[in-house]
């Protein structure tokens, strides 16, 4: 019989690979013959995120902390199927926890400023990349958060010599060369971006990191988009009460100062549907066509379809000026674009996702109620259709304030 750690050597080899379900055979194979082996619960949570199997990952990783509290791996483990499955705060505690119980491992600190700056606390990640470096000085992935963050800090020289530090160290890696892409992007380079992604997918045909990056840097190609980027990198060096300072003194001066209101209501528009707008131009293109992932293509096509229904009721309207419902149809059709944008921008599943969604799903009712009232001619049809403004511009305040 083996040694209890002697799969240890075959699962890492794999986990190398990036072979997770042979991992995941060697893993369970172990638990067959020691069920209560808290290294081969935690590897066997990892192999199943890398599966997206992440319900039952995170059942692995907490059984795993239940065997053994004190085993900081367990909790890592834990963090990044939080993170995976867009808890952020439960992600920060895991790892919280296991830096905690090992403050000294590089991986850890990687993972906590990801967090943070996914969460816009650019300083804090910033700060737990040069931790994490003081720990491992050649740890490409930390060199690559420490560009990132400073990039978001509005320091893009610095920025470029920290990306260009991490290409030193893994320049063949697909993560790191999407990570100098995303700093070209964000300090105003998108050619060079456009290069680091491309070479990201050539190394890694399957990186979504390195696709979504690509995508940008197509999209950076128009000067509308690129402008109006750059506008957003910079507010996202603000702090949160400043960034909401901004957008609501930008609306208080276009009350009194009404020659600025066309670029107020320009910047709004594309605040909510830039994304959207250049993903269906890229659609032109075969080479932006292949680039867009299905979700994008299905929420161009969901935006395009709207689109469609709004100006066929708009033509319909000047046509056949008598024929009834025909301008609520196309204003209705308009005002779930709100909505829908906002539901896309959220993590999937998240409670906010499902309020959003919700909340389109009744604007979409109450707007199909005033427009079926108007058509049959029963009254009510102003009362439904006003309630339907009313909700879709209280949706996009909170959406904007959040």
């Amino acid at each position: 019989m083996e040694n209890a750690t002697d799969y240890l050597p075959r699962v890492q080899l794999l986990l190398s690979q990036h072979r997770h379900a042979h991992a995941a055979q060697e893993l369970r194979r172990q638990l067959a013959q020691d069920p209560h082996d808290p290294v081969a619960h935690a590897l066997l949570a990892v192999c199943l995120l890398e599966q997206e199997q992440l319900a039952e990952a995170q059942s692995e990783a907490e059984l795993a902390i239940h065997l053994a509290p004190e085993y900081d791996f367990a909790f890592y483990a834990l963090a990044l199927i939080e993170n995976r499955r867009h808890r952020s705060e439960e992600a920060l505690a895991a790892i919280n926890d296991a830096l905690a119980l090992d403050p000294n491992d590089a991986d850890y600190y990687h993972l906590l400023g990801q967090l943070r700056l996914q969460s816009g606390q650019w300083q804090a990640a910033l700060q737990a990349a040069q931790t994490g470096l003081g720990l491992d000085a050649e740890h490409a992935g930390l060199h690559g958060l420490h560009a990132r963050a400073l990039a978001r800090q509005g320091r893009p020289d610095e920025a470029g010599t920290a990306a260009r530090s991490a290409l030193s160290y893994a320049a063949s890696s697909s993560t790191t060369q999407a990570q100098a892409g995303w700093v070209a992007l964000e300090t105003n380079r998108p050619k060079e971006a456009l290069e680091h992604f491309r070479e990201a997918l050539r190394l890694d045909p399957e990186s979504d990191f390195a696709r979504e990056g690509l995508v940008e840097a197509l999209k950076a190609r128009y000067w509308v988009y690129r402008t109006f980027m750059r506008f957003v990198y910079w507010s996202g060096t603000l702090s949160e009460g400043a960034r909401r300072g901004l957008f609501l003194g930008a609306w208080v001066v276009v009350r009194f100062v009404r020659v600025l209101l066309p670029v107020y209501l320009l910047f709004v528009f594309l605040s909510w549907f830039a994304d959207v707008i250049f993903e269906s131009l890229l659609r032109v293109s075969a080479y932006g066509r292949l680039a867009l992932s299905e979700r994008q293509t299905r929420h161009s096509n969901q935006f395009l379809g709207l689109l469609a229904v709004a100006a066929g009721a708009l033509a319909g309207r000047l046509a056949a000026p008598t024929v009834p419902g025909t301008s609520t149809l196309g204003m209705v059709a308009l005002g779930l674009l709100f909505p829908l944008a906002g539901t896309w921008r959220l993590p999937a599943g998240t409670l906010a996702w499902q309020r959003s969604r919700w909340a389109g799903l009744g604007l979409a009712a109450v707007g199909v109620l005033g427009v079926a009232l108007e058509v049959l001619g029963l009254g009510g049809d102003g009362v439904a259709f006003g309630a339907f403004l009313i909700g879709t511009l209280a949706y996009t305040w909170v959406f904007a304030l959040r």
